[in-house]
């Protein structure tokens, strides 16, 4: 007998009565009919966790399908406190979806968030900590931020994750509370978990990105735990790590920058003391001594280098950009290959390759050209990707062009 048939027996209901589908996908139970509603509201109302754990996942089945059961909060709300672990759950993924709606009904309940922020189920710590960052107002400030400073230290890696998670909800609630978060900021940067690292980056990136000085100690760590972080997280940390090595490390082709610059500059010069001028300083940038990548920054290459076999585009394309702007010049000719495979993905993914792949050719001559067939326009093609191909086929030729006259 169905959850729902056992109510309405309970309640003294006929075996005439529409039974509900017992799959909370099934469209039966996504109905405008007030009725249904309420039936739902009784459900949470009884005193059967069973009845209570039917109702719940009908309605987070409802919030899957994108329907309205805002009006169920008080119904919801009132079962906080249920013992049972599984209707708790529920309660609080419900919680997470309308709080922001429903403040003031919300705001009832804070002395049982904080308590589920006590409880040994480190789902229930976790949940209760979402669902608080999720109440919008400035009045618990201070209850969040004690309650952030306290998941900081929590002995499970996934609340210290949600912990991180909800620094940047706070901070955009109460900018004046940067300076306490930034020292939480500095605590989970230390975390040596794997779950934690791209979350509280993530958080470093919103509240205090000029802090530069909190990567220091922790740049090593990062780099070696990023192939073990989710995919999610490795694009958060390669982007941060990618800034942060532009402005620590140096250049590794900054003479040859400076060497191809005053050879251009000698070339177009008609005065014969600037041509000497110039013939002297590309001499001495010859003569300087050859550039050695620190330690440190090799790393990072090295441990970025694998991530272009992921099968997530996003972190291909991260990794790219990374290996364009600090890899040397004879190194970058990888990143190629892997910009390719991307090109046999969906539309929306070959369009911000091949948009990064013409702005890429502009620096780096030739690094695409093994792989011309690639680029080939193809009747296939959707308008934009053939207007992209075709631009970057005429950037090209028009390159080509100029160096035969120069030439």
């Amino acid at each position: 007998m169905s959850a729902s048939s056992a109510f309405s027996d309970e309640k003294g209901g006929s075996a005439s009565e529409p039974e509900y589908g017992h799959d909370p996908a099934s469209g039966g139970i996504f109905s405008s009919d007030y009725k249904r509603h309420d039936d739902l509201k009784e459900m949470l109302d009884s005193n059967k966790d069973s009845l209570k754990l039917e109702a719940m996942k009908r309605i987070v089945a409802m919030i899957a399908r994108g329907k309205n059961a805002s009006d169920l909060f008080p119904a919801v709300v009132k079962n906080v406190a249920c013992k049972n672990i599984e209707v708790k759950k529920l309660v609080y993924v419900y919680l997470v979806r309308y709080a922001e709606e429903q403040q003031d009904l919300a705001l009832l309940s804070i002395s049982t968030f904080q308590r589920g922020l006590k409880d040994p189920n480190q789902l229930i710590r976790a949940s209760a900590l979402r669902v608080l960052s999720s109440i919008r107002v400035t009045i618990i400030v201070p209850i969040m931020m004690l309650a952030i400073k306290e998941a900081a230290s929590d002995m499970s890696p996934y609340v210290r994750k949600t912990a991180a998670h909800a620094i940047p909800k706070l901070h955009s609630l109460d900018p004046e509370q940067k300076d306490q978060l930034i020292e939480v900021i500095e605590k989970l940067l230390a975390d040596k978990t794997t779950l934690v690292a791209g979350s509280v980056v993530m958080a470093f990136e919103e509240v205090c990105p000029d802090r530069i000085d909190l990567i220091h100690k922790n740049y090593r760590k990062l780099c070696n735990l990023l192939i073990d972080v989710e995919e999610w997280g490795q694009v958060v940390i390669i982007n941060m790590l990618t800034r942060y090595a532009r402005t620590q490390f140096l250049n590794p082709n900054v003479n040859e920058s400076l060497l191809e610059e005053s050879s251009e500059k000698a070339f177009y010069a008609s005065d014969d003391e600037e041509d000497e001028d110039k013939k002297a300083e590309v001499t001495t940038l010859e003569k300087r001594k050859p550039y050695v990548m620190d330690p440190d920054h090799r790393l990072l290459l090295r441990n970025t280098k694998p991530l272009l076999q992921s099968r997530n585009a996003a972190v291909v394309m991260a990794v790219a950009q990374l290996y364009f702007h600090l890899a040397p010049k004879a190194e970058v000719g990888i990143i190629a290959k892997a910009l390719v495979r991307l090109m046999r993905s969906h539309s929306e993914v070959q369009y911000v390759v091949l948009q990064n792949v013409a702005t890429m050719t502009i620096k780096r001559r030739g690094m695409f050209e093994p792989y011309l067939k690639s680029f080939y326009i193809r009747s296939t093609d959707p308008t934009q990707i053939k207007i992209l191909k075709v631009n970057r086929h005429a950037l090209k030729h028009k390159k080509l062009y100029a160096e035969i006259l120069c030439h």
